[in-house]
């Protein structure tokens, strides 16, 4: 018994140390893909002279791959990557924190297929900060776009029962996670840069077209991702991708 014990633990360290291989190395490859879809900019960010790049489409998806810490830890590492290289410009202090809405997007997307509802926490935090500031109780509004986060993530068993098609539920995530990024962010530069109201009414209307394309692009990365690996599997290159890297999670496109 004790023998066969010892080989059991030998076994899983070695399984646990192929899989730290396997998301460091992920985790460096989709850090690498991150800093190139950053300097590929789609839609202005109204009020500011910045525009948003197509990072925001494929950076929440990392964590649900390569899970939070590893997912987190390859935005973080290549944004201080970026900085030291000269990659990314530092303009003002809110240049240090530009990926951190995309962040609490990654940890919303990849707790959203667990029906975790902590997540409520991220759009429900924002309404506060939104209102408590003195611009943002001007436009309070503004700040009623982050209850589809929340609706959202607070339904998830109801989209999973009712809704069987996974393209159709995937990307009824992905406008909860592309609103907890715009909530995120505009608490962001309504604080370091105190955009006015004007900027944030006039804003109404396109915020609503841009969340949907952006949802589209997260579920458009989530599904190339999935099909990758699949490749991976098949040729034997990436064998155990599937279910060891992914942190026990099996993707929906695999429930059928």
């Amino acid at each position: 018994m004790k023998i066969f014990a010892k080989s059991n633990i030998s076994k899983f360290k070695k399984l646990d140390k192929k899989i730290l291989i396997l998301k460091t190395f992920f985790a460096i490859l989709f850090a690498s893909l991150f800093i190139v879809l950053t300097k590929v900019k789609v839609t202005p960010i109204i009020g500011t002279e910045s525009k948003f790049s197509a990072s925001v489409m494929f950076g929440p998806i990392i964590s649900k791959f390569i899970g939070i810490g590893f997912g987190s830890g390859s935005i973080i590492g290549a944004h201080i990557f970026g900085i030291i290289f000269g990659i990314y410009k530092i303009k003002s202090f809110l240049s240090f924190f530009t990926f951190a809405p995309i962040i609490f997007a990654g940890i919303y997307f990849a707790k959203i297929f667990k029906s975790e509802k902590k997540i409520i926490l991220f759009p429900l935090i924002s309404i506060i900060a939104f209102i408590l500031h003195p611009i943002g109780r001007e436009v309070w509004f503004y700040s009623l776009f982050w209850i589809i986060p929340i609706t959202i993530s607070l339904g998830e068993r109801i989209i999973s029962n009712y809704i069987k098609n996974n393209i159709i539920k995937t990307y009824l995530y992905s406008i909860g996670t592309a609103f907890v990024d715009h909530s995120v962010g505009s608490i962001l530069f309504l604080y370091f840069l105190n955009i006015p109201k004007e900027a944030w009414i006039a804003a109404i209307p396109l915020t609503i077209v841009e969340r949907l394309i952006i949802a589209a692009g997260i579920t458009f990365s989530y599904f190339s991702v999935l099909v990758a690996i699949k490749v991976l599997k098949e040729i034997s290159v990436g064998v155990g991708i599937g279910e060891k890297v992914l942190e026990k999670e099996k993707p929906i496109v695999e429930k059928g």
